[in-house]
């Protein structure tokens, strides 16, 4: 009975090991990492899982010895690719020559095996990580085995049916629950994708800006960023006249036009309707005016086909940089949105830029 308590309370400690090793898999996903420094981590982790292991294995019966170092090292080739499996079993074999004794070449061997059998499956099965793939790759780690033949006394044939349901089981159990939380990491980012952009042109949506305006208030040192305000002429009028499905063409358009013209690390936000706003970092009023009568002019000389005639279509840009009366985004692009409303006063297809006067002379305007 106390034997049965023993091997119980073992197998709770190995499985409270398995979630602590789920739990840093998922804050190395939700951490992340470049591919490389992804690969560095989960092979650290998978490692010190074979270690633990091995320091403290499962005796299930005398002379029979359970640990899932074999297990450890081939997830850590279908989870972190060749750089991880490199790494994990690296760990593994240095601890297993560390231990030493007469069963060392054997271990060391095996864990090779199974690093070669972690990456074969990986690549022939496409990363294949539901019950039925993990149940074949554990079933494959069995092949380690044929490392007993350097050991010094027979031991497959007293330890195969425990080795076999060790590989099989430990594999299904903690490969599952590592997939599921893959699973959960691309839901979240997909839903967290699809709420942070708009549908019709892929670009980002207000959420956007709202980031970037909380980046903002905690730099240290403020570094300059201008905003243009960009909106289609007479947009209502072209849907009346030629359809939803055209002005659908011609925002998707004007966003590929917006975001070819500007580098990668700019923002470029559908901000409403026909309205779109682009927050172009580390710029000065000039450079923005440049970059805004770039797309303007290239939107000018776009036609587009309607039903029966091509159409062109202009757009009028409000320009304003950030300052110290206007450090918050959202309030550099009320300036670019005062901006804007002056180019289209003035006649529309044109680039105005925010200056002080801007407001006195609105205010004269609503007077």
């Amino acid at each position: 009975m106390l034997e049965n308590l023993e091997i119980i309370i073992a197998m709770l400690e190995k499985v409270g090991m398995a979630a602590l090793i789920v739990l840093a898999y998922r804050l190395i996903r939700y951490a992340r990492f470049s591919i490389v420094r992804s690969s560095l981590a989960i092979g650290l982790l998978f490692g010190f899982g074979a270690v633990v292991t091995m320091v403290d294995p499962l005796e299930v019966l005398p002379g029979i010895i359970v640990d899932i170092r074999a297990v450890m090292v081939a997830l850590a080739a279908l989870f972190g690719g060749p750089l991880a499996t490199l790494i994990a079993s690296a760990v593994t074999i240095a601890m297993r020559i560390y231990i030493g004794g007469a069963g060392a070449l054997a271990g060391c061997v095996s864990i090779a095996l199974a690093a070669v059998i972690g990456l074969v499956y990986a690549r022939l099965s496409g990363g294949r990580r539901d019950a039925v793939g993990l149940a074949i790759l554990g079933m494959l780690l069995s092949l380690t085995l044929v490392a007993g033949v350097f050991a010094p006394v027979p031991i497959v044939s007293s330890t195969t049916p425990a080795l076999i349901i060790r590989n099989l089981l430990g594999t299904m159990i903690l490969g599952y629950l590592l997939a599921m939380e893959e699973r959960r990491e691309a839901e979240y980012r997909a839903y967290k994708r699809e709420a942070e952009r708009d549908p019709l042109t892929g670009l980002k949506n207000r959420r956007a800006l709202e980031a970037f305006d909380r980046q903002v208030a905690t730099e240290a040192e403020r570094r300059p960023f201008a905003v243009l305000m960009i909106d289609i002429d007479g947009f209502k009028s072209l849907n009346d006249l030629h359809g939803h499905a055209f002005g659908d063409r011609v925002l998707r358009r004007l966003a590929e036009v917006v975001r070819g013209r500007m580098r990668g690390f700019d923002l470029v936000v559908r901000y409403g309707g026909e309205e779109f706003c682009v927050v172009v970092k580390e710029a000065t009023l000039h450079n923005a005016r440049r970059i805004a009568e770039d797309i303007r002019l290239q939107i000018m000389e776009e036609r587009f086909q309607a039903a029966t005639e091509e159409v062109g279509v202009t757009v009028s840009v409000g320009v304003a940089e950030a300052n110290a009366s206007a450090l918050s985004v959202f309030h550099v692009i009320e300036h670019a949105d005062k901006a804007l409303y002056d180019a289209k006063n003035d006649g529309r297809n044109r680039v105005c830029t925010y200056r002080p006067e801007t407001d006195r002379r609105q205010k004269t305007r609503s007077a």
